[in-house]
């Protein structure tokens, strides 16, 4: 029998953050929208993603279209910024934390790290993914809409979930600020 693995701390730390929403009384925030609204680096909207409060987390609804075949990295960053054409202003992949980047990375993930999008051969995405570490709700600690807000980040190619500081992912391709929706 192989011996028993311990999570690491900062592992431990993210869960924790997780299991602090259903503390925070999720039924709050339950039904609470917000929306990025996704532009190239040529200043073309490329679509919209959705993201809507659930029980534990934000279910993200991407709708996308216009870009290269094949995966791409997708990150939750830390500022409500997307100037292009490198989008820089949209700062480093959500980390309040401190862990180490990637799914796949003893030391992670950070509550902004995301599954890769996989573009169809027409360069399409339309997809439903969750993020369990971040909330809508404003009372809780790692809302998405306080601070200095957050964007979300598309990149030219696939995050291998374990590379800081953005899974070798290479650049940054599309943006779209996090705001409130009615």
């Amino acid at each position: 029998m192989l011996p028993a693995r311990r999570a690491p701390a900062v592992l431990s730390a993210v869960l924790a953050a997780a299991a602090g929403l259903l503390a925070v009384s999720p039924a709050a925030a339950l039904g609470e929208k917000a929306v990025a609204d996704m532009t190239g680096t040529d200043g073309k909207s490329l679509g919209t993603i959705e993201i809507r409060e659930s029980v534990a987390g934000v279910l993200l609804i991407v709708k996308l279209k216009g870009l290269g075949p094949g995966p791409h990295g997708f990150h939750l960053h830390d500022s409500a910024k997307c100037e292009p054409p490198k989008f820089e202003s949209a700062g480093a992949i959500h980390n309040p934390l401190g862990a180490k980047h990637g799914f796949l990375n003893e030391e992670g993930p950070q509550l902004g790290d995301l599954p890769n999008l996989i573009a169809d051969a027409t360069g399409a995405v339309n997809v439903e993914l969750h993020n369990p570490f971040v909330t809508l709700n404003k009372e809780a600690d790692e809302n998405i809409l306080g601070g200095k807000g957050t964007a979300l980040v598309l990149f030219e190619k696939a995050d291998d979930y374990k590379t800081d500081p953005d899974g070798g992912a290479g650049a940054r391709i599309a943006c779209g600020v996090v705001k409130s929706a009615p």
